[in-house]
């Protein structure tokens, strides 16, 4: 592990303004830079942004931890900026774990009934099921212990993922292996623990998000994640949860649409 630890602050949460009938869209999870993401160029993600006032990314939408893929992913992330900006989109991005420098980690709007917000936060351990983790339990047990509010106190819970993120560096266990299906093999079930937690994490997720935002959102109607590479919607009384999956391999993207604080379509990305 790293000896990185997350700056103090509280710009975890931010709380932007949206004119009233703005069309907000939430995404993340494209992982720009990354071997696995589907996106092939960032010009071929303008039907993503087109017809949004407001485009909020909640989390991952580059690699930008110290991986392989960093420079890359750096220069792509300032090139969907541009495109942004090119198409009179206004840009939110919030951090994820794969992107940890973004200083926001979660956004509220419409004074807190829609909250937005990558979804690492739901767990102390950011991705349990990850190689980062698996192997470095007992140092990221160590850092957890170190914040003792967490369970009580949002921005702590938040910071609390974003140290944990920055602590685990990227763990290639594939590199030096040729056959592609051996590297299939050691993506998916190597160390056992991991597709466990992986099914766990997937089967769970909608339960997690509800827990999360009635202890630290009590005002919230409308909670947008990403984080589990898996879309779904979830409705429990009032709250209504919606995941927005993932630009990546054996994923698929989802978009939520939103206007005056109402969910008007949530849908598949289509590039």
């Amino acid at each position: 592990m790293s000896n990185q630890t997350p700056e103090p602050g509280s710009d975890a949460i931010i709380t932007p303004d949206v004119p009233p009938g703005a069309l907000l869209r939430f995404i993340s999870d494209l992982h720009l830079g990354h071997e696995r993401s589907e996106v092939k160029s960032v010009a071929a993600l303008a039907p993503i942004i087109s017809g949004a006032d407001v485009l909020v990314v909640a989390g991952d939408l580059a690699e930008t931890r110290n991986c392989p893929w960093r420079q890359r992913a750096l220069e792509l992330r300032e090139d969907f900026r541009a495109l942004c900006a090119r198409m009179g989109v206004r840009l939110i991005e919030l951090s994820g774990n794969h992107d940890p420098d973004v200083r926001p980690l979660l956004a509220r709007f419409y004074g807190g009934e829609v909250v937005a917000m990558h979804g690492h936060a739901l767990f102390k351990e950011v991705a349990p099921w990850s190689w980062e983790y698996l192997r470095n339990r007992d140092a990221c047990r160590r850092l957890i212990a170190q914040y003792p509010k967490l369970e009580s106190d949002l921005t702590e819970r938040l910071e609390l993922s974003r140290a944990v993120s920055l602590a685990t560096t990227p763990i290639m266990r594939r590199d030096g292996i040729r056959n592609r299906w051996l590297r299939g093999f050691m993506h998916c079930f190597w160390p056992p623990l991991r597709p466990w937690n992986i099914i766990r994490a997937w089967t769970t997720c909608g339960k997690r998000a509800r827990e999360f935002a009635e202890r630290f959102l009590p005002d919230c109607r409308i909670l947008i994640t990403g984080h589990f590479h898996r879309s779904g919607h979830w409705n429990y009384g009032r709250l209504n949860i919606y995941n927005t999956g993932a630009c990546f391999r054996h994923a698929r993207p989802y978009l939520v649409d939103v206007r005056n604080g109402r969910v008007i379509s949530y849908r598949r990305a289509t590039q």
